[in-house]
């Protein structure tokens, strides 16, 4: 087992074993994100850039999975207040060290394009509202199809689908902070 997957695998035991008592357990167990390729460069003063960036994607991904089950609530970005869906973009970005804007639109303007066919862990989904064909939603991307999202009012973070129809006529396209 080579560094980077002994350390992805003691942050993930430590999230697991810290889990706040009002979070499922079996909730953020349910999806593992997938492993990065290309975790083996390195330039000559001994940074790793691409370590760094997965291991900021691993982190952004484990806070979007730790949050299954939050309600969602208009305007919140913790777990303690609720989610709306930027706001669980602003806060598993914070926790990766990352600072972004606060609103779906601005997320989307203001990040590097990713096509559809490169998206990797962490990236961001976005989504129009059909009417007025302006970005009104975001979610992370897991892998497989996957992202976690905060839906909307009465509803709670979870798991979407990009195959689904609903999210297949309104993706708008995909960016990145990473």
């Amino acid at each position: 087992m080579d560094k980077v997957t002994k350390h992805f695998s003691f942050l993930l035991l430590i999230l697991l074993l810290s889990s706040c008592s009002a979070h499922k357990e079996t909730a953020y167990q349910q999806h593992i994100p997938p492993p990065q390729p290309g975790l083996h460069i390195q330039n000559s003063d001994g940074y790793h850039p691409q370590i760094e960036s997965s291991n900021q994607r691993k982190i952004i991904v484990q806070h979007a999975i730790k949050n299954l089950g939050i309600p969602y609530k208009w305007g919140g970005q913790s777990p303690q207040t609720g989610f709306d869906c930027s706001g669980l973009i602003v806060y598993t970005h914070q926790k990766a060290d990352i600072i972004i804007p606060r609103t779906a639109k601005a997320q989307f303007y203001n990040s590097k394009v990713v096509s559809r066919k490169n998206l990797q862990i962490a990236d961001l989904i976005f989504f129009k509202n059909p009417k007025k064909n302006k970005v009104f939603h975001v979610g992370i991307y897991i892998g497989d199809g996957i992202f976690v999202h905060a839906p909307g009012k009465g509803r709670k973070v979870t798991y979407g689908y990009l195959n689904n129809p609903y999210f297949k006529k309104r993706y708008v396209g995909s960016r990145s902070y990473l």
